[in-house]
């Protein structure tokens, strides 16, 4: 019975090979390809993806709201925030998280200053407290 079985196997492939002309010992038959049919093409219409690489902007609201990255001014009394090496202020009933580069014997913890920056609220922290406030400018307060 392997004999059998072995000797349909090679039938059938060389049947495969032969392109399923049937003339497996003519020469001249060539194998078929099959060509994709013109419904199978493209219609020439340009697809779209949509751009969802992430921004960089720190902010999409509305400019004029606070909590945008418009420039802004805050004043008051700096603390330590909870985690060590963490400075926050509180201003008008929220508390800012103080970030960017400023002058720390200006900006510490007891310090009456006035910041001026831009908040980034989309901004990540190891201070996890506070809305971020990133100081462009700091001053003593008068």
């Amino acid at each position: 019975m392997g004999l059998l079985t072995g000797g349909l196997m090679l039938a059938s492939l060389t049947a495969c090979g032969a392109g399923g002309s049937g003339s497996e010992d003519d020469p001249s038959a060539t194998p078929t390809t099959a060509v994709p049919s013109e419904s199978s093409t493209p219609t020439g219409e340009e697809t779209t993806v949509p751009d969802i690489s992430p921004s960089l902007e720190p902010s999409f609201e509305d400019s004029s709201k606070p909590g945008s990255a418009s420039q802004t001014t805050i004043t008051g009394t700096i603390a330590s925030g909870v985690e060590s090496g963490c400075l926050i202020l509180e201003y008008d009933g929220t508390v800012y998280g103080i970030y960017g580069s400023y002058d720390s014997s200006i900006v510490y913890a007891g310090a009456e200053v006035t910041l001026h920056g831009a908040v980034d609220s989309g901004m990540m922290t190891t201070c996890q407290q506070g809305t971020p406030f990133v100081v462009s400018e700091a001053e003593t307060a008068s």
